[in-house]
């Protein structure tokens, strides 16, 4: 018998959407409304966001600060700055855009210089401004770069194959994709899917048992297996049943990485139409001439066509 699984978090009463619980890249997909501004949200955001937004909220921020100042600094009077004139011409604005940005990272005074106590304290507040901006931004940096972020690659598609004593298995294959020590491997499989009219509809969250569940390290590849028996949820079902019933495989992988000596979580999931019926999982790794073992991450994906046992066969 199917054994059920509590609700994992993403709650139970759905509506008529046939929207996936986990994007491709992991995340809930899940649109939140209503939240309140705090401070510290800053920190995460800048932590969580791609290094490319960052390196341009960094260089934003540099110019958007510079620029403010180098205002103020026109509207007090550009000749309170040594070897620049009063006139507002295009080079004057230059002079005055270098000057800030000089200050900004204390790295003046040459040729240009505060020549006023009123300037001088300007200046002095934006040298302040700075050693905070590029302190706040060392220290995100720097967390950027102690926070792991796993590169765990999961295959494109999960495989209904042929097993062993005339049962197919549902298949996921995983791998490490940087060279370092992943280990202590724990992997999860929960079958979601809806029960109910087209007015109200229920998830049921159904956990799926794996052949082998742990890992001690993930050196190669790792193919999850879960066994289609008479007590799977799978058990009997079509590619119908599971498209009618807006069904969604979440597999969930925590390790160990030994390198930095830290904890990390990854997910994924497949929708109907991301598993593949009758296939089996190409080798990727093999021993070479010299007894060395080689492993190809670019074939994590590949398969070949496999006749599915007739019992139990999700077809």
């Amino acid at each position: 018998m199917a054994r059920l699984s509590g609700d994992p978090g993403f709650g139970i009463k759905v509506g008529s959407s046939t929207g996936r619980i986990l994007n491709r890249d992991g995340k809930p997909n899940v649109k939140r409304f209503g939240e309140r501004f705090h401070p510290s949200d800053v920190y995460h955001w800048l932590v969580d966001m791609s290094w490319i937004r960052f390196v341009c909220v960094v260089l934003a921020t540099y110019f958007v600060v510079n620029m403010m100042f180098a205002g103020l600094y026109v509207v007090i009077g550009p000749d309170h700055i040594s070897n620049v004139d009063d006139d507002l011409t295009l080079e004057t604005l230059e002079m005055t855009f270098l000057f800030s940005a000089q200050t900004l990272t204390t790295v003046g005074y040459g040729n240009l210089a505060p020549t006023t106590p009123v300037l001088g304290a300007i200046a002095a507040l934006e040298a302040l401004t700075g050693l905070l901006i590029f302190g706040i931004f060392t220290g995100v940096s720097f967390g950027r770069f102690t926070r792991i972020k796993p590169r765990i690659l999961f295959s494109t598609s999960a495989l209904i194959s042929p097993h062993t004593n005339g049962a197919n298995a549902l298949m996921v294959r995983i791998v490490n994709e940087r060279n370092s020590v992943v280990m202590d491997g724990n992997a999860t499989m929960i079958l979601v899917m809806h029960q109910g009219n087209e007015h109200q509809r229920e998830r049921r969250y159904y956990q799926l048992p794996l052949d082998l569940s742990n890992i001690n390290t993930l050196a190669l590849n790792w193919t999850l297996v879960h066994t289609i028996t008479s007590d799977s949820a799978l058990y009997g079902l079509t590619h119908k049943d599971l498209v009618d019933r807006n069904a969604e495989l979440l597999v969930t992988f925590a390790a160990f990485d030994d390198t930095v000596s830290q904890q990390f979580y990854t997910r994924n999931s497949y929708k109907p139409h991301e598993i593949t019926w009758g296939a089996r999982f190409s080798p990727m790794f093999w021993t070479n001439e010299h007894g060395d073992v080689e492993l190809h991450i670019d074939r994590t994906h590949d398969y070949v066509s496999a006749d599915l046992f007739p019992t139990g066969q999700v077809s």
